[in-house]
Parts: C-alpha cells; structure tokens; sequence
C-alpha cells in the first residue's frame, strides 16, 4: 500500500516539461500566467488515471483514421489531440449543448461544414466522415487566422467571436488573448493530452500494446435501397451481430431505412462477405465500394 501510496504521489507531482510544442508552436511556459494554465489541465488529468488508461487504450483505435486524413490534407499530426479534448474519443458523445460525435458537431455547423443530417442520418456520428469534415474545417480556419492555435480556439468558441477577440484586442497571439475560459482551458486541455498521451509510461501508465483496443479498420460502402430496408438485414449481410453493426455504422438513427442511397461502413475483413451477399439479393438494391 506504501508502494501505491509513492506511485500515485510522484505521478501526480510530475513535474511539465521545460519545452512543450503544439502543432510546431512552442508554448511559453516561462509566462507565468500561461504555466498555471497548461499545469491547471495537466494536473487534473493525472489525477484521473481511470480516464488516461482509457485514452491510451482508445488512441490506438482511431489513430489510422485520424491520421490518414491528416496525411492526406498534410495538416499537423497534434490535431488527433483535440478530437480527443472533444469526445475522449468516443463516437457516441453528446454535450449538454448537443454537440455530438468524435469531433463534437452542434447539427447547425455540421450541415454548414457538408455532412449529411436528417431522422434517418446523421453524419456528426460517422467516424470516417465527421473525421473527413472536421479537418475540413479546422483547414478553413487555419486559412483564415494563420495560426494552428487560433484555429482550435475558434473551433472551440465560434470565427465569429474569434475574429471579435483579434479586432478588439488588437493581437493575433493566442498566448496575450483574453478569451472565454473555456476557450482558454481548451487549447491548454489538447496540449496537456499531448503531452501525457505522448509520453503514458512516463506519467505511470504502464499499458501493454497487447492490451489496447481494435484499430478501427473500415470500408465504406454505399447501398442505392429500392425500398424500405431494416437495418438487422444489413447486419446479416455483414455478418455481424445487430450491436456490432450499429457500432461502425453510429450514424444510422433509425431501425428502418426508406428507400434510397446510403453510406454504410463495414469492417475490412468483411467487405467481401458483405459485398457479395448484397449482390446476391437483388431485391434490396445496388450496393458498390465508395470510391
């Protein structure tokens, strides 16, 4: 117990780094005022060492995807943290403000930002296409304000308030901004995720890769119904139980899809089983690999 009893101390006086970087900005931790702020979020993590074993474990479950999208757009690898300060990873996560998805859309900026949302659907659940689309977005705001930190604080509390905050404060430097508090805690919340996630034994988080969750591997697909389908037959058609199937595929909201195109995510090692008893019953539809 003694043991237990040092551990659990000197995790949680670990003491931060003398240089910490976030999307190639360093954050100047001789400011005071900016060390209490990053230590405010990076203490309160390590108190929670329940949640940082669940990070660490769910990290590698989203990391491909995340970082394929991030390749592709050539964007910072450092912004798969801020998916992680929005949902904790987590697909099914909704807010008090209704905020839902990895990426934490409100419905009213997801189908500004293209995703697809009506009773049947709702894209903000998808991982593969809320992924595509919030990168999307993050890009137009680094577009606009030139700065990676700028663009996650707008992301956070709107361009539009952003954009308030520079023409009345008169700096385009995160680190001299007045902004909501939230805001603020934030930035400081995804470089503090960083740092520990970067670093888990470090911060006595000893996890065995053994140990971590299923990489996420998908395949979209997109289904053309010629009537009204009941999700469990494209369950079968995977080959995979009803619970399962709804896991990759969060964004359908409905037992019953009316006839019509839809986008449906399956496990890789099943598309062939899928793709081919699809073809087979012709009475349901056209169903094709998503290009």
């Amino acid at each position: 117990m003694d043991g237990l009893k040092s551990e659990m101390a000197s995790v949680k006086m670990a003491p931060v780094p003398d240089r910490l970087f976030l999307c190639d900005r360093q954050i100047p931790l001789s400011n005071q005022d900016v060390r209490e702020a990053f230590e405010r979020e990076f203490y309160q993590f390590l108190e929670n060492r329940g949640l940082l074993t669940i990070l660490v474990k769910r990290y590698d479950k989203f990391l491909n995807v995340v970082s394929q999208e991030l390749d592709r757009m050539a964007m910072p690898p450092d912004l798969i943290y801020l998916a992680i300060a929005e949902s904790y990873l987590n697909p099914r996560a909704v807010s008090k403000a209704s905020a839902g998805g990895l990426w934490q859309f409100v419905k009213e900026t997801g189908k500004r930002e293209g995703l697809f949302i009506n009773e049947q659907i709702d894209e903000r659940y998808s991982v593969t296409r809320s992924t595509r689309c919030a990168l999307g977005y993050l890009n137009k705001l680094h577009a606009e304000f030139g700065d990676w930190l700028l663009a996650m604080a707008a992301y956070n509390a709107g361009e539009a308030r952003l954009r308030d905050t520079i023409q009345n404060q008169n700096t385009k430097d995160f680190f001299e901004m007045f902004l909501p508090e939230e805001t603020d805690r934030y930035v400081f919340r995804v470089a503090a995720l960083k740092e520990i996630l970067s670093n888990p034994r470090k911060y006595g988080l000893p996890i065995e890769k053994a140990d971590y969750y299923k990489p996420y591997a998908v395949v979209e697909v997109t289904v053309d119904l010629d009537r009204e389908t009941h999700t469990a037959v494209l369950a079968q058609a995977m080959d995979l139980s009803y619970r399962t199937f709804r896991h990759y595929n969060l964004h359908i909201r409905k037992y019953k899809l009316p006839r019509g195109v839809y986008h449906l995510c399956v496990p890789i090692e099943k598309k062939e089983t899928f793709l081919k008893r699809m073809r087979m019953n012709q009475t349901i539809g056209v169903v094709k690999e998503t290009s």
